[in-house]
């Protein structure tokens, strides 16, 4: 059976939005903004620093958590990945709102040390080679050249078979 690509692309992404409004949604539930009456600008000042905070703790632990989820599972990853990358986005936007430039510069900071190890984990980090069978352990070069001709008799196979 064909995989998808196009539809797990539009799956992962909407994972990551869905990941994002759930996590907004539950810090507005239990972080309440401050009220409109008796408006305090210092108050309301802090809240966005404090939910900034907040979420770029959520963010990190989603984002850690996309990286520990098992190898088969990419599409769901991804879209966790893309949750967290959302929410990061989210939590430097309420955090850059904020009034107060040495918090914003810490929090900035943070959400970029966090991304960049986050992203060395998951793109960067390469698994050493492994043996292919062409070169084997003895690496014959007269079956390297079987097995080539080999690969592309299968190919041609494959090709006729799908017309």
């Amino acid at each position: 059976m064909k995989r998808n690509g196009a539809l797990q692309i539009i799956f992962a992404f909407f994972l990551g939005l869905v990941v994002v409004g759930f996590v907004g949604i539950g810090v507005s539930t239990f972080y309440p903004e401050p009220t409109a009456s008796g408006y305090d600008s210092d108050a309301y000042d802090t809240w966005r620093l404090v939910t900034g905070i907040i979420l770029l703790v959520i963010a990190t632990l989603i984002l850690a958590i996309s990286l520990l989820l098992p190898p088969g599972q990419e599409v769901i990853s991804n879209g966790v990945l893309l949750g967290g990358v959302f929410t990061m986005l989210y939590a430097v936007g309420v955090t850059v709102s904020s009034d107060q430039s040495i918090w914003r510069f810490i929090v900035v900071a943070f959400a970029l040390v966090v991304t960049v190890a986050i992203g060395y984990l998951r793109f960067a980090r390469r698994e050493p080679a492994a043996a292919t069978p062409a070169a084997g352990a003895s690496g014959d070069p007269a079956l390297a050249a079987r097995l080539e001709a080999l690969e592309q008799r299968f190919e041609a196979l494959r090709r006729a078979l799908q017309d």
